[in-house]
C-alpha cells in the first residue's frame, strides 16, 4: 500500500532504526554506514547511503537520525528498507566520551530496553511512535 503520510513514513523509519540497532547490539557489532532503499509508487527506487558522523555505532538514535535525514516529504512511498554496512566488532570500536548527559541517559535507557526485550521477547519495550 502506497502512502503520502509523513507520520507513517517517520514511524516506519523509526521501527527500522530500532530493529537495526537491536540486531547490531545483539550481534556485538557496530556500523559505519546506513543505506536506505525507498521504493516509490511507480516501482522506481531511490537509494541513499549515509556515513555515521561520530564513527561506527549501534545506538538506535544515531541510526534513526541518519534515516530521518534522507527526507522524502512529498513522495508516494511503497516500501522502505535499510541496511547497515561497514560492520565492525563492537569490542574493537573506540567509544567516544560524551559530555552530553542526554546522550548518556539514552545509552543507559537503551541497555535497559535491550535487557527487557531479551527477557520478555522482542518488541516488548520500544518507542511509542514506532
Amino acid at each position: 500500500m502506497d502512502t503520502l503520510d509523513p507520520a507513517t513514513v517517520r514511524a516506519a523509519l523509526l521501527a527500522l532504526a530500532v530493529e537495526l540497532g537491536d540486531r547490531l547490539r545483539n550481534r556485538h557489532q557496530t556500523a559505519r554506514t546506513v543505506t536506505l532503499t525507498v521504493t516509490l509508487a511507480g516501482r522506481g527506487q531511490v537509494i541513499r547511503s549515509r556515513r555515521l558522523d561520530g564513527g561506527p555505532s549501534a545506538h538506535t538514535d544515531d541510526l534513526r537520525q541518519i534515516l530521518a535525514d534522507c527526507g522524502f516529504q512529498r513522495a508516494r512511498i511503497r516500501a522502505v528498507t535499510a541496511r547497515c554496512e561497514q560492520l565492525q566488532d563492537a569490542a574493537r570500536t573506540p567509544e567516544q566520551l560524551s559530555l552530553d548527559p542526554h546522550r548518556d541517559d539514552q545509552l543507559r535507557t537503551e541497555s535497559a530496553i535491550d535487557a527487557l526485550n531479551r527477557r520478555f521477547g522482542a518488541g516488548t519495550v520500544g518507542p511509542a511512535a514506532a
